[in-house]
């Protein structure tokens, strides 16, 4: 219930590389940020934003904030298929730290597909946060929950 400001937003976030992965309610996220940390600037990468990869930087506080869509499935637009990246991938790219922040969530793409599909991807994030935490134990992780009012 905590209110945070403009100020101390940008202080929380203050040298953190912040890795956002998952649906349109993780883009509202990002959008959320850059909204309300006026200093953050979006960069044009020239991609469909639906799917993105999406980019924001505050250069003078050291802030970088990322956010791109699961890999498949997906509902969206048209989006090049090598744009798509697995989570699990991309955790296993990063090398992680105290400065580094990963949020991602799963959900309702999966819903109209078998649950053994949704376990198989959820075992290999799970993999790969633990092999991140391994090796970068500072490093922050956060699970976005569904939105329960989808289906």
């Amino acid at each position: 219930t905590r209110h945070f400001t403009t100020q101390t937003t940008t202080q929380c976030l203050k040298n953190k590389h912040i890795y956002m992965m998952g649906d349109s309610t993780m883009r509202q996220w990002f959008e959320f940020f850059v909204k309300t940390v006026p200093t953050l600037k979006q960069m044009n990468l020239h991609v469909p934003y639906q799917s993105g990869p999406l980019i924001a930087v505050n250069v003078e506080n050291n802030i970088d904030l990322h956010w791109r869509a699961h890999g498949v499935p997906l509902r969206t637009r048209k989006t090049a298929v090598a744009s798509l990246h697995y989570i699990s991938n991309e955790i296993d790219d990063q090398a992680g730290g105290p400065n580094t922040v990963f949020i991602f969530n799963l959900g309702p793409h999966f819903t109209t597909y078998p649950l053994d599909f949704y376990i198989h991807r959820v075992l290999r994030i799970r993999k790969a946060v633990l092999a991140l935490l391994q090796r970068a134990p500072a490093t922050t992780v956060i699970i976005k929950t569904v939105n329960t009012g989808y289906k």
